[in-house]
């Protein structure tokens, strides 16, 4: 059984064990009753909120993309929208890359800020994961072992000789003009005011993502418990970052409703509904907001055919 097979089998897995859990261990009623008390006019709120969500991200990817390229950045910007359904496929973050192609950039300059683009988010989860941890005394010595590790990988990082032995790998496993234009994209992305302001974007659109989460909490007139909540959302998002199934379904939601049955005055039933209506406002409704503007201003924004070349050669 090879890799690919091997995660699609345990992707599949994880959501069949989920629902079986889901059936299990809650009950119809009880959420039923916890949905009642929903107060539709948050709902307003929460759109605008998972808008600005993707404008953030998108923000930011047309900062890492201005440090490789000079393509239009609205261009950039609606390619980044519109590519947003499809990156939840498996495999779909490589759509990014196709889309900045369609502008006329080469894929191997794209991959940088696609990478930096999806590593700003783990690395933001995981510094705010690990602070969280300290919160917990029973998970204040993973939290210190994290902490070590990531002084350490920052450390070899930071030397030139260890960077020079991974580029010396790399260059074994990867065609050398290929490689060349990656590392040239990834050596622009360290530039300080780069990377400043796609972290502030990164900031941004996390705190959005998560006062959309407590606007759920508040709308279903439950009790609001900021740092649990906290917890909540970020230990289970980073987790299901890292899963091999797209946007971390199943496992995030899984690790939300643990945390939140377990951390707060919330009951599992509870928890779940909380849970539910998150991810739609959080993961479906900017799919859908990507959807569209793919099939309206994206069609309109990319450039014609005749224009490509000349992009590409100025890229």
């Amino acid at each position: 059984m090879n890799t690919t097979t091997l995660n699609r089998f345990l992707s599949v897995l994880t959501l069949v064990g989920v629902v079986v859990a889901g059936v299990k261990y809650l009950d119809p009623e009880a959420m039923g009753a916890a949905w009642q008390h929903f107060t539709w006019p948050s709902l307003g709120l929460m759109v605008v909120l998972s808008a600005f969500y993707l404008l953030a991200k998108a923000a930011r990817f047309c900062i890492l993309m201005g440090a490789v390229t000079e393509v239009d950045r609205s261009s950039v910007v609606w390619g980044y929208a519109a590519s947003q359904a499809a990156s939840l496929l498996p495999g779909g973050v490589a759509f990014r890359a196709a889309t900045m192609s369609q502008l006329g950039v080469p894929v191997e300059k794209t991959a940088g800020p696609v990478l930096a683009n999806s590593g700003l988010d783990q690395f933001f989860l995981l510094i705010t994961g690990i602070v969280l941890c300290y919160w917990y005394p029973q998970l204040r010595i993973p939290a210190m072992v994290l902490t070590a590790l990531l002084v350490v990988l920052i450390a070899v990082l930071a030397n030139e000789g260890s960077r020079g032995w991974v580029k010396s790998a790399l260059r074994r496993l990867l065609p050398e003009d290929r490689c060349d234009n990656f590392f040239e994209a990834m050596t622009l992305l360290w530039d300080r005011r780069v990377l400043g302001w796609s972290l502030l974007w990164t900031t941004l659109a996390n705190l959005t993502s998560f006062s959309n989460l407590c606007l759920v909490v508040y709308a279903l007139d439950l009790p609001l418990e900021p740092w649990p909540l906290a917890a909540a959302f970020v230990i289970p998002t980073l987790l299901g970052r890292l899963s091999p199934l797209p946007a971390g379904a199943g496992v995030t939601e899984a690790g939300m409703v643990a945390f939140m049955a377990g951390k707060t005055s919330l009951s599992l039933n509870q928890a779940a509904v909380a849970t539910a209506v998150f991810r739609v406002v959080d993961v479906i409704l900017p799919a859908l907001y990507g959807l569209v503007i793919y099939y309206t201003l994206w069609q309109k924004t990319r450039p014609a055919e005749p224009q490509l070349e000349e992009q590409a050669q100025a890229a």
